[in-house]
């Protein structure tokens, strides 16, 4: 059932519920009144702190002359819903994703489906099996974002070139919040004056601030 995901996955699991599970979005569960399932919520928090702590390994060994502030930087660069989400449609996750019938692959489905996979790949086979996976897709894409600056503090250069440019502060304001209090989602707009010029999702409001001034950045043609 699964095995062209295997196959992109490089590996096969011993434990074939681990998969579907990972594969289980809550919204599911709710149309099959439970029928046994568990979604994928508890996998993606566990997939989420693994990819953070082989990234962060990858990081420190690779740019030892980056200071704590810009390798976190660069790890959320690295690691941005876009990414997971553009990881996920390579490796066609999106065609194996039990979702309600109202639900869409977004993004956010995406990218949290990606880690749910981790975490299940990571009880399956073991962090070997997760890096082996995971590095050929990191170590390319975190030289790119090095060598294009990439991973600057967006809501710092937003706010300078803001100044520069409009002669006006940018301010944040929160659009809304979803989510389980474990799992919750924050959109975060970015005004100058009284104008939205971009939004922003993340799991805090920090973050999303962040994607919400990268997405201003990006409309203005400053990146």
């Amino acid at each position: 059932m699964y095995e062209s995901l295997e196959a992109a996955l490089g590996i096969h699991f011993q434990n074939p519920d681990l998969l579907r599970m990972a594969l289980t979005h809550r919204s599911y569960i709710y149309e099959s009144a439970g029928a046994g399932l568990n979604s994928n919520e508890r996998l993606e928090f566990l997939g989420d702190s693994i990819l953070a702590f082989i990234s962060a390994d990858y990081l420190y060994h690779t740019f030892p002359d980056l200071n704590e502030g810009g390798l976190s930087d660069l790890r959320a660069a690295l690691v941005r819903r876009e990414t997971l989400a553009t990881f996920a449609l390579e490796i066609e996750l999106g065609n194996f994703l039990l979702m309600g019938k109202g639900e869409q692959g977004s993004q956010r489905v995406l990218a949290s489906a990606f880690e749910a996979v981790l975490g299940a790949m990571y009880l399956d086979q073991g962090l070997e099996a997760v890096q082996h996976f995971l590095m050929p897709r990191i170590e390319p894409l975190a030289h790119n974002i090095v060598a294009r600056r990439l991973f600057k503090d967006h809501k710092s250069l937003f706010q300078e070139l803001a100044q520069a440019h409009d002669s006006i502060t940018p301010s944040y304001r929160l659009a809304s919040q979803e989510g389980p209090s474990h799992n919750r989602e924050f959109t975060v707009e970015v005004l100058l004056g009284e104008k939205v010029v971009g939004r922003g999702q993340g799991r805090n409001k920090q973050a999303a601030e962040q994607e919400a001034a990268h997405e201003a950045l990006l409309a203005r043609g400053w990146i």
